[in-house]
C-alpha cells in the first residue's frame, strides 16, 4: 500500500476519512470492490476505494459540502450522479487517493439484498461496514461478466473462497448466480 513520508498508509487514512464523513452525515455505507477483497481474500493493489452508500435526497448537499474543503469533488456532477444512481468520485487532498462512491439503486433487488447483508468488522481499531464475502464473490462475477471476462475478478473470487471456505454460504451464492444469469462466469471458477 502507498505510504506517505510520515509512514501513514494512504489507503487506511483515506478509508478512515470517508467512513467518518459518512457516519457523521448518518449515511449508511459499505466498502466493496477491490478495496473489500483485502478484508475477505488476499490483499491486492487497488488505486481507489469503492464504497456503496444509501443516501437520502435531504442528505446530499450537506454531505457534499462536508467534504468539499478536504477533497476534490464536483458538487453538481456528484448531485447528478446520486440522483441517477451512478458512480462519482472524490479525491482526498491530503492523500491524493480516490474514492469511488456508488449510490444504492433501491430498485435493484440484488443491490438491496447485498446492502442488507453488509458486515460490521473491526479495522484499525474502528468499526466499519464491508460487503459480505458471498456478495463480494457475486459482485466480482457481475463485474467479470460486464467486462466480457476478467481474470482479476475471478482471481479475487478464488482468494475469497480460499480464505472463507469453512463459513461461506455457497447456497446463497448459487441462488444469485442463477437469478443474475452468472452461470458461465461461475463455471470459470
Amino acid at each position: 500500500m502507498p505510504q506517505r513520508e510520515d509512514n501513514k498508509n494512504l489507503f487506511v487514512e483515506t478509508l478512515d476519512w470517508i467512513c467518518q464523513k459518512l457516519e457523521s452525515a448518518d449515511i449508511p455505507y459499505m466498502i466493496t470492490g477491490g478495496s473489500a477483497v483485502g478484508f475477505w481474500g488476499y490483499i491486492r493493489t487497488t488505486m481507489d476505494i469503492d464504497i456503496l452508500i444509501k443516501i437520502q435526497p435531504k442528505q446530499i448537499l450537506s454531505f457534499l459540502k462536508s467534504i468539499e474543503d478536504e477533497a476534490y469533488v464536483d458538487i453538481e456532477e456528484a448531485k447528478r450522479a446520486i440522483f441517477n444512481k451512478e458512480m462519482f468520485n472524490v479525491i482526498m487532498h491530503k492523500t491524493s487517493f480516490k474514492v469511488d462512491i456508488i449510490p444504492l439503486d433501491e430498485k435493484n433487488a440484488y443491490a438491496v439484498e447485498e446492502f442488507k447483508n453488509r458486515v460490521k468488522i473491526r479495522f484499525q481499531d474502528k468499526e466499519i461496514f464491508v460487503i459480505s464475502p458471498e456478495d463480494l464473490v457475486i459482485s466480482k462475477l457481475i463485474w467479470s461478466k460486464s467486462a466480457g471476462g476478467s481474470e482479476r475478478q475471478l482471481k479475487d473470487c478464488e482468494s475469497i473462497y480460499a480464505l472463507n471456505r469453512e463459513k461461506i454460504n455457497l447456497d446463497y451464492i448459487l441462488k444469485w448466480v442463477k437469478s443474475l444469469e452468472l452461470d458461465s462466469e461461475f463455471r470459470k471458477l
